[in-house]
């Protein structure tokens, strides 16, 4: 891991601490050559791998915290606005903000310094060969993974005290006090029950801010440091690359499957057509097969029942002159044959039932001078 040094700008100044010393040196402002005393304070360490974080008293800082409705269309351009109006220097200046979504309205706070303040100082550590990492408000160091209460509070003690509200790690306000504020103020001012302080002793009522500090502070908001002096964050190009580069690894691994369904899919469509011909062919088989079983079932069922044309031969034969059918009937069921008709000597037709098989005569009767009969003949 790489080592860090923090440097605390003050109005008179310079406060430096580091990871891998446990004295701090404190270097008198101005001072002729800062870069020098923090390679001396770095001997023996590669500069090149060190990170140099820098924060600024609250004092001289301007802070605002402005409401803006959600139909904004450029929160960017509100925020210079609002620091052309309000901030108390003239000229250039480096600032940072947050925006927090609330009920109608984004809640803004706004951080800015005067650039003729630090530039001079972060263009000699970047002289030096220092690699910068962030430039945040002093009240960020104090914001680390401790300090989750939903509502917490921060007292950094000065001519005029400044009281930071906190929801998490977010800053909501910052309050300027004309006096140190009792534990009594502070509910009023919604501090939450937590309120840290850096000069803490026992029962004050705060809690000492030191314990803060024995984490890494998060610094995700309020970098006042311009682009142009940031140090370089290869670990997220790195990350964006290896990305990029797994996106296009997937993106080839999906065309490749593609292809190889696109092809098979072709070769499939391929041997299709060149099958459709035979397919074709066994369809047109299927339908003559199908009429051929329905004639050899028509044949079949032909050969279950009655001759017919033997029957009227033998009818012909057998019935006597004089004597004729009007009908004959066969049973779907039982394959019986009726048959009716008239003759003019019923009895001579009831003797020569018997050639015909088992036939009965069923009725009779007399109509316009004629002998109707109805004979049944069973195939039983």
């Amino acid at each position: 891991m790489n080592d860090l040094v923090e440097i605390l700008i003050r109005q008179d100044e310079l406060y430096i601490s580091s990871s891998f010393k446990k004295e701090k040196e404190l270097i008198a402002m101005p001072e002729a050559s800062i870069g020098n005393r923090l390679l001396r304070y770095c001997a023996g360490k590669n500069i090149a791998a060190i990170r140099v974080v820098l924060y600024l008293a609250e004092d001289l800082l301007f802070f605002k915290k402005i409401t803006l409705p959600l139909q904004t269309t450029d929160i960017k351009q509100a925020i210079r606005y609002q620091l052309a109006m309000f901030a108390p220097f003239d000229g250039k200046a480096f600032s940072a903000s947050t925006a927090v979504r609330g009920k109608g309205h984004y809640d803004i706070c706004i951080y800015a310094v005067s650039e003729d303040y630090v530039e001079s100082l972060l263009k000699e550590l970047v002289t030096h060969g220092l690699k910068l990492n962030g430039l945040y408000p002093e009240s960020q160091r104090y914001v680390t993974r401790l300090g989750r209460s939903k509502e917490w509070g921060l007292l950094l003690p000065a001519r005029f005290p400044k009281l930071f509200l906190f929801n998490k790690q977010k800053v909501i306000d910052r309050l300027l006090c004309h006096s140190e504020p009792t534990i009594e103020e502070l509910a009023t001012l919604k501090a939450g029950k937590n309120v840290y302080r850096p000069d803490w002793v026992e029962n004050n009522g705060y809690l000492d801010a030191n314990v803060l500090l024995k984490e890494k502070p998060i610094l995700k908001d309020f970098n006042l440091l311009p682009e142009a002096f940031r140090r370089p964050d290869y670990m997220r190009y790195a990350l964006i690359i290896l990305c990029i580069l797994n996106l296009v690894t997937l993106l080839l691994t999906g065309a490749v499957k593609e292809y190889r369904v696109f092809t098979g899919l072709k070769m499939v469509d391929g041997e299709i057509e060149k099958l459709l011909p035979t397919v074709k062919e066994v369809e047109q088989l299927r339908v003559e097969t199908k009429k051929l079983n329905g004639v050899i079932g028509q044949i079949e069922d032909v050969g279950k029942n009655i001759d017919i044309i033997s029957l009227l031969e033998k009818l012909t034969k057998t019935l006597p002159e004089n004597s004729y059918l009007d009908q004959l009937r066969m049973d779907d069921k039982t394959g019986d044959i009726e048959l009716q008709g008239y003759t003019d000597d019923v009895g001579i037709l009831t003797s020569k039932l018997d050639v015909l098989g088992n036939a009965k005569l069923k009725a009779t009767s007399r109509r316009n001078n004629q002998t109707y009969f109805n004979v049944e003949i069973s195939r039983q």
